[in-house]
């Protein structure tokens, strides 16, 4: 009986202390190595070397035995300290497709920003509004990658329709040709600032209405704004310029009147829009929507003659007012057709992090004179107080492009450069 009692009296056995693992120990990176997390025997006395530390888990006293110390030196020990650790820092998530590497800079190769042979985009850092911070652009699109590493940042907004998502690599290179965050990495924009809003055709998901998506976006601009239309149609054998349909001549017209300026592509369809088949729909001097439409021309980077009508391009005539490049366009994109389209930059097929080199048509051509337009229009608020006239603007841009090689039947218009346009009109 006597040793039953010395037994139930004699103090509690101490837990033996637990060499840290070796993934604890290991120094390698995404370690901090400012600070010490402690774990100590639960009810442990906090050890001298502790009394300055911080609970890891405030408020949980369950976890009081997790401890957290500042310092570079070495390890805390003590009495009752079972495993002390650098805690760890985040990591890329599985599969992110980044492993921490950083995207590169491909900004040299968007020549079509730059003032020989593309629409000299740096020019509108030079004047007062040319950063369009008080223009904003609307883009009817059928889908895009809003979470896109280079748009992200831009806060474009669906602003009007059922977005299907179709597409989506069509609106993400529109988009980054426009807004592209200008951060040093990936592909600029070639408009600093401004609001972007992305509209769909579809006014539900099963009504695709082209009209009805020109007249929403009208109920949110105001005059200086400016429309981009990123569709065309199919008439005639082929594709051209969607205000082919009536009820979106009509709706261009009612944008236009509003004081919005309009963007239509040409369309791909190779259409000569002076023929006779059209029945003068195309005769601007009788049946003018007031858009300018863009028509593309063959870009400084292929075997052509450089601002030349692109063999089986876009459509062409006297309605086409200027031209855009056709081909070769650097811009963002994202994963659509098994990555086909990304032949510039798909790191571990990541379509958020997705560029190409080849984007165009007249979809690539028309986000070029967008970008001139809402740079022009900012000047100019800046300068008067109010926005160009759309047919003002309409003629400034065509009386200041860049020509097209002279003798060729297949008009396509000139290019529009902001060198010549703002040091002609965006001076005081």
């Amino acid at each position: 009986m006597l040793l039953w009692i010395a037994l139930a009296h004699a103090a509690p056995a101490k837990p033996a202390l637990l060499p840290a693992p070796a993934f604890l120990s290991d120094a390698g990176p995404w370690r901090d190595g400012t600070r010490w997390m402690v774990e100590l025997v639960p009810g442990a006395r906090l050890p001298d070397t502790l009394l300055k530390s911080q609970p890891r888990f405030p408020g949980r006293a369950e976890f009081s035995h997790f401890r957290v110390i500042p310092g570079s030196g070495p390890a805390p020990t003590g009495e009752g300290i079972v495993r002390a650790w650098r805690p760890f820092l985040a990591v890329p998530p599985p599969d992110s497709g980044d492993n921490g590497a950083e995207t590169p800079d491909f900004r040299s190769e968007q020549l079509w920003l730059d003032a020989e042979y593309g629409i000299a985009a740096s020019e509108a850092a030079r004047f007062p509004g040319g950063d369009a911070a008080a223009i904003t652009i609307a883009d009817i699109e059928y889908g895009w990658e809003a979470t896109h590493e280079d748009l992200e940042a831009t806060g474009a907004t669906a602003a009007w329709g059922y977005n299907t998502g179709d597409y989506a690599y069509h609106g993400t290179s529109v988009l980054g040709q426009l807004r592209a965050t200008r951060n040093g990495a990936g592909v600029d924009g070639a408009v600093a600032s401004g609001d972007i809003l992305v509209i769909s055709p579809f006014e539900t998901a099963e009504s695709y209405d082209v009209a009805a998506a020109i007249l929403g976006a009208v109920d949110l601009l105001s005059p200086g704004d400016v429309l981009l239309i990123e569709q065309q149609a199919y008439a005639m054998g082929d594709y051209c310029p969607v205000e082919v349909d009536p009820g979106v001549f009509s709706a261009i017209k009612a944008a236009t009147r509003h004081g919005i300026v309009v963007v239509e592509p040409g369309g791909n369809g190779a259409q000569d829009l002076d023929a006779a088949m059209w029945d003068g729909w195309f005769d601007r001097t009788s049946h003018d929507s007031g858009a300018v439409i863009v028509g593309g021309g063959a870009s400084p980077l292929g075997r052509m003659e450089t601002r030349s009508w692109y063999n089986s391009g876009s459509s062409y005539g006297a309605r086409v007012d200027v031209q855009g490049w056709y081909d070769s366009i650097v811009t963002t994109t994202n994963g659509d057709y098994d990555g086909a389209l990304a032949d510039l930059y798909y790191p571990d097929q990541d379509p958020l992090r997705a560029y190409t080199e080849s984007f165009g048509g007249t979809s690539g051509a028309s986000p070029m004179i967008t970008a001139v337009a809402a740079v022009a229009q900012g000047v100019h608020i800046a300068r008067i107080g109010e926005p160009w006239e759309v047919a003002d603007l309409r003629a400034a841009l065509i009386s200041t492009g860049m020509p097209q090689p002279p003798d060729q039947e297949q008009r396509v218009g000139p290019m529009p450069t902001l060198r010549t346009f703002l040091r002609m009109y965006g001076r005081p």
